[in-house]
């Protein structure tokens, strides 16, 4: 989470670790592991929070993309400089004549792939919470409790 507190000095950015009646616990990045910051929610004017999202979903479009393009381009005479069958192209063109079973095969096996790639990456973005909207307190259970104020 990264949040501004004037009291505290400005912007601190860290991880939330325990949230009280009207209190939370953060443990601020680049700081030691066992120093945390109590800070009264009140004294907070902005908090955000980081969401993530994996893009495997972009990767497997471009790998579609990819694997579709390498089947079109595919053609038997595109031969290396001593005339051996070593170019993608002509490899593709090996693994079948027919434009429907190497559409099939290289756009799954590009999907797949992309999907691989993109998995390992990750967008982020910071969004903001609205303070008078939202009230997060300890639940009876443990864990944390999470409420909104919706007027109409």
């Amino acid at each position: 989470m990264r949040l501004e507190a004037p009291s505290l000095g400005g912007r601190l950015v860290g991880t939330l670790v325990a949230v009280e009646n009207d209190t939370l616990t953060m443990q601020e990045d680049g700081q030691a592991a066992g120093l945390r910051l109590i800070i009264r929610t009140d004294s907070i004017a902005r908090l955000e929070v980081r969401r993530e999202r994996s893009m495997a979903l972009e990767g497997a479009g471009v790998g579609l993309l990819a694997g579709a393009l390498t089947a079109l381009v595919a053609d038997p005479n595109w031969l290396d400089e001593n005339g051996d069958c070593t170019t993608l192209s002509c490899i593709a063109y090996k693994v079948s004549p027919h434009l429907d079973t190497r559409l099939a095969v290289f756009g799954t096996l590009g999907t797949l792939l992309g999907a691989i790639a993109g998995s390992g990456e990750k967008t982020r973005r910071w969004v903001g919470v609205d303070l008078k909207r939202v009230h997060v307190a300890p639940a009876a259970s443990g864990g944390l409790a999470l409420g909104f104020n919706i007027t109409f």
